[in-house]
């Protein structure tokens, strides 16, 4: 079977299922909620936080607009939500096929184990794509529609690991910066699918797969809460899925973005390779 058979193969599995379209529907509502909270709240510590940064805003018409709801939102949505989406798809795509008993009849065709697991993978990074592009362009369609554009302030404390002071970011670069945050967090999920390959490899059902998967995606995410921890903060893969909070600040750290990116690619190298080589060696039974 070719590669190009085989990607169709995958895709026609993957949009066959009903739950591959829920997380859309899902980001739709929260994007819906997202705008009815901005029109809500007064964000009134947020301008006492942006006095000190000499920042001085009299009302929060001043500073809050489409992009800001948009930079705002992505921080919960793809640290919190997106990555469910994508280990949930993952956990399907391999040990989900195990368990239903799907898997074996697809190795039954003239295809290899090692094509089969990247053909997966080629899939999910899409689809991780294909989530992050649709919840940017909602959000910033959504909020541009309610709240207008105008210049990006953000506090880098939310954005830049901590970081003291705030950032401005002109109207002018915000579609530039949204679709590099875009590129930069579809690398991160990438990573996390390729995690999850890994466990489904494992392990023979989908709940468990994306239970254990989000059990290690929290916890090495829990370990940046610790301030004592600073120096493993690095080598976390965590670290630089959420490098994509660096285009909201005033200027693009370009150095930092491609080293966290060096670092995405090979953690999703040792991870697929992994997934290959103990999938090449399981036994499907069924």
């Amino acid at each position: 079977m070719g590669l190009l058979a085989l990607l169709r193969f995958e895709w026609t599995k993957m949009t066959g299922r009903r739950i591959t379209w829920v997380p859309f529907l899902m980001l739709a509502l929260i994007v819906t909620l997202v705008v009815t909270v901005f029109y809500k709240v007064e964000f009134k510590m947020q301008r006492k936080l942006f006095d000190t940064a000499a920042f001085s805003f009299k009302d929060k018409n001043e500073f809050v607009n489409g992009y800001f709801m948009t930079a705002h939102a992505m921080n919960p949505i793809f640290q919190m939500l997106i990555p469910i989406f994508v280990a949930v798809a993952s956990g399907l795509m391999l040990a989900g096929e195990a368990e239903h008993g799907t898997l074996r009849a697809c190795l039954i065709r003239p295809v290899t184990r090692r094509r089969l697991i990247l053909s997966k993978f080629v899939m999910l990074s899409g689809y991780s794509f294909a989530m992050s592009a649709f919840v940017i362009g909602l959000l910033a369609t959504a909020g541009i529609l309610n709240f207008g554009t105008g210049n990006l302030y953000t506090l880098n404390i939310f954005f830049n690991n901590g970081q003291d002071g705030a950032s401005m970011v002109p109207a002018a670069e915000m579609p530039m910066r949204l679709g590099l945050a875009a590129v930069i967090a579809t690398l991160g999920m990438m990573v996390l699918s390729a995690l999850a390959l890994l466990i489904s490899a494992l392990v023979d059902t989908a709940a468990m797969a994306y239970v254990i998967t989000l059990s290690v995606y929290f916890a090495v995410l829990t370990l940046r809460t610790f301030p004592f921890l600073d120096w493993l903060y690095p080598y976390l893969f965590v670290t630089h899925m959420h490098r994509w909070q660096q285009c909201f600040y005033s200027h693009v750290r370009t150095g930092e973005i491609l080293v966290s990116a060096v670092h995405l690619v090979a953690y999703a190298f040792v991870f697929l390779a992994a997934a290959v080589l103990l999938f090449e060696e399981r036994d499907i039974k069924t």
